[in-house]
């Protein structure tokens, strides 16, 4: 019994020490919004939705209100992040963002009814 107790914990300490910090903050960024996956792979965060369809709305949401405002409180959040890809639940269809800790920056910094713009300005579609 004491081998699977040593075990489990070891398993679960390996988890906390491998795990990204940037998946961290973004988590803990949207967790209004509760998103099934978020991983990094590179200098690409995806966040996998629970969204069967990720509009222009939830999307724009997920960026300003979520991961870029965020940053104000954690400005090395998205370090090394390039591109920000929000997905549907299937992981088939939603925006790609192309930015990160610079472009989150910009945004915090610029007019409500600017944000829009900008973000649309640096935003493709997804869809496999």
């Amino acid at each position: 019994m004491k081998k699977i107790s040593i075990v489990i914990v070891l398993s679960f300490w390996a988890q906390v020490v491998t795990a990204n910090p940037i998946e961290g903050y973004a988590k803990q960024s949207l967790l209004m919004w509760d998103p099934v996956e978020i991983r990094v792979d590179g200098e690409s965060l995806t966040i996998i939705s629970k969204e069967g369809r990720i509009t222009d709305q939830v999307y724009r949401a997920m960026i300003v209100n979520g991961l870029c405002m965020g940053t104000i409180l954690s400005p090395s959040s998205l370090d090394e992040i390039s591109e920000i890809k929000v997905l549907n639940q299937f992981g088939r269809q939603g925006y790609v963002f192309k930015g990160g800790k610079d472009e989150c920056e910009e945004i915090n910094n610029m007019p409500a009814n600017k944000t829009e713009m900008y973000i649309l300005g640096k935003t493709h579609m997804h869809a496999n």
